[in-house]
């Protein structure tokens, strides 16, 4: 896997948390583990995120009926290379139900986030609204501005919620540094602890399982959003918006999304 940095212990008798279910596999084979007894049924989301030596840890654990949800298209860990065949693999026996049905963004957004992950099967329900818009900025200050704008515009419309998610937690508290000055803003952090209305500055991986009326996403550039691994970051980013999305990059727009040699013509596109 050419990460040999993830085969070192953190600290004597000390395991980092992917290790940890490996160890209680082995652990398993030789002193067996401890059944619940008490769960009758366990739910599990998030199903893209857990490594299929979670799982068969989990089945040790709990061998009650498990309803176990998800999409493999927000895959979060880059090092998680299996996928939903081989899931199923793990519950030969398993009902398979495919919910395609966005009840979140509008059409527009799905639309948009069908050209990312080019996920044919997903529909949006019948609720119209603003094209995403793709705002190319002459530099990061300009896209700055532009961010800047956008604030005051929501601080004045009807919204109660607007998320501007960045790639990274590091780069989101940099930007949150920025604007914490003059805009009342909230940073989500890793020990954040609560959700609050108004603005908020995330970045990807804390921004899953939440949704604003107004999302922002900057630096949507071919740098920042490159890989088949960013692919399903932006797409978990872009996924975040309930009625208006908004990208903005400097240099040259991320590739990840479909649109050929120009942006797609119901893709509104501006030069800021």
């Amino acid at each position: 896997m050419n990460i040999p940095e993830l085969f070192i212990m953190p600290d004597k008798k000390t395991l980092e948390w992917a290790d940890v279910y490996p160890f209680l596999y082995l652990h398993a084979a030789f002193d067996g583990l401890k059944e619940s007894q008490n769960i009758r049924h366990l739910v599990i989301d998030e199903m893209q995120d857990y490594t299929p030596v979670q799982y068969a840890v989990i089945n040790l654990l709990f061998r009650c009926q498990k309803t176990i949800l998800g999409d493999f298209g927000q895959m979060i860990n880059p090092n998680h290379l299996y996928t939903l065949q081989d899931l199923q693999q793990l519950y030969e026996n398993a009902e398979l139900v495919k919910l395609n049905k966005s009840y979140r963004s509008t059409y527009e957004i799905i639309h948009l986030t069908k050209r990312i992950q080019n996920i044919s099967a997903l529909e949006a329900i019948e609720r119209h609204g603003e094209e995403p818009v793709l705002m190319k900025c002459r530099d990061r200050d300009d896209e700055i501005r532009y961010l800047q704008n956008r604030i005051k515009a929501f601080i004045d419309s009807e919204n109660a919620t607007l998320g501007i998610i960045m790639k990274t937690n590091r780069s989101a508290k940099t930007l949150f540094d920025i604007l914490a000055d003059s805009y009342d803003v909230n940073l989500i952090a890793p020990d954040s602890t609560n959700f609050a209305n108004g603005i908020s500055i995330t970045s990807v991986q804390m921004s899953k399982g939440l949704e604003f009326d107004e999302v922002i996403i900057p630096s949507a550039d071919d740098t920042t959003y490159s890989s088949e691994y960013d692919r399903s970051l932006l797409y978990i980013a872009c996924t975040r918006a309930m009625h208006r999305l908004t990208l903005t990059y400097t240099g040259k727009q991320t590739k990840l999304i479909e649109w050929g040699d120009d942006p797609n013509p119901e893709l509104q596109t501006n030069s800021y």
